[in-house]
């Protein structure tokens, strides 16, 4: 991805999980939801400037996707009115868009 790129997609999910963290304020737990998805927002403002460590971001995106399991065991049945089904669906998405901050142009972010 080129620079210019990987800067839009960076603003694109800080702005996208700054807004999922501020809907969270409005969930029954929001000391769980909303720091999960605000980080997402930190480190893609981080990557605007300066590239992310690979391990970091793979170990956090692992621990999404992780936690996405997790929820998913929950799940009574599938219907987006159910909250685990959103919860994982969310879980999912942050450990997608975390793992898109790795990527740069060439190889040349810190591992």
């Amino acid at each position: 991805m080129g620079d210019v790129s990987m800067k839009i997609y960076s603003l694109f999910t800080a702005v996208l999980f700054f807004i999922f963290a501020l809907l969270q304020l409005n969930d029954p737990d929001p000391y769980l939801w909303f720091p999960i998805y605000f980080l997402v927002t930190s480190l893609a403002i981080v990557r605007l400037w300066n590239p992310l460590p690979k391990i970091w971001i793979l170990i956090l995106t692992g621990c999404y996707l992780l936690l996405a399991v997790y929820f998913s065991t929950l799940i009574p049945y599938l219907d987006m009115d159910v909250e685990e089904v959103r919860e994982t669906l969310g879980l999912i998405l942050a450990g997608l868009f975390t793992f898109g901050l790795t990527v740069s142009k060439g190889n040349n972010s810190p591992t």
